[in-house]
C-alpha cells in the first residue's frame, strides 16, 4: 500500500524581545561568528532573535486553527522576562538563557496543551541531528515533537549554533558568562522553525496586552 504524504510545517509559538534586546543577541552572535566557525548568525530577517515556548510540526490542514490559539495565548497581560547567563547547551548550542518564572512555565504548558494535539504524532526531521540527548529529551521529542518540555523547559535565545563542540568554552570566554537585562516582550508570535532552532519568518505576530 502506498503510504500518503503529510504535507506539514514545523512552527515556533515563541516570545520575540524588544528591537533594543534583539541588537544585543545580533550583536553577540556576529561576534561570535567572526571568531568560531557557526552555523548561523541572528539576523532581523532570516534568523530572528526569540524565545521558544513551542516548537513542532503540524499538519498544514491545522495552521489556521493554531494561528487563531496563539492568538488566544496573548490575550494575558505583558510581563517582564530576565535574560542572565550565556550558556552552551546539547554540546553546540550557545544560550543567552532568561529566568524560568513561572509566567513562562504556564505559557509553555499552556501552548502545549492547545498545540500538541494539533500536530497528530509529527516530529520535525531537525530533531534529528541534536546530539547530547538525554532520556528525558528523547522521551519529550517522542510525546511532544520537541526539546525543553515542563521541568526541562529551558528558556533563552539562542545566539548561534557551533561547528565544533571544541569551541564551547573559547565563545564563552569571548562572551563572559554574564549578560544580565530585564524586559518585556514584543509579542507573542507564530514563526518558520528553520534548521538549528532558528526563527525564518513570521507567520502571525500578536500584542501582549
Amino acid at each position: 500500500m502506498k503510504k500518503i504524504k503529510i504535507l506539514s510545517t514545523t512552527l515556533n509559538i515563541a516570545v520575540i524581545p524588544p528591537d533594543e534586546v534583539a541588537i544585543k543577541a545580533i550583536e553577540m552572535s556576529k561576534k561570535i561568528t567572526d571568531e568560531v566557525e557557526s552555523k548561523f548568525t541572528l539576523d532581523v530577517n532570516r534568523f530572528l532573535p526569540h524565545i521558544t515556548v513551542y516548537q513542532a510540526q503540524y499538519p498544514n490542514k491545522n495552521i489556521n486553527r493554531l494561528k487563531k490559539l496563539v492568538q488566544d495565548l496573548s490575550s494575558q497581560e505583558s510581563f517582564k522576562i530576565n535574560l542572565d547567563t550565556i550558556t552552551i547547551s546539547h554540546e553546540t548550542f550557545l544560550f543567552w538563557r532568561c529566568y524560568k518564572t513561572n509566567i513562562l512555565r504556564d505559557l509553555q504548558a499552556k501552548a502545549i496543551e492547545v498545540a500538541n494535539p494539533l500536530r497528530e504524532g509529527l516530529i520535525p526531521a531537525q530533531l534529528a541531528n541534536v546530539t547530547g540527548l538525554s532520556e528525558g529529551d528523547k522521551y519529550d521529542i517522542k510525546t511532544f515533537g520537541a526539546l525543553f518540555i515542563g521541568p526541562r523547559y529551558d528558556p533563552h535565545i539562542t545566539i548561534t549554533r557551533l561547528k565544533r563542540k571544541e569551541d564551547a568554552l573559547k565563545t564563552i570566554r569571548i562572551l563572559g558568562d554574564s549578560k544580565r537585562l530585564s524586559f518585556s516582550p514584543k509579542a507573542l508570535i507564530l514563526g518558520y522553525l528553520g534548521y538549528h532552532g532558528t526563527v525564518t519568518g513570521i507567520v502571525e505576530s500578536f500584542r501582549f496586552k
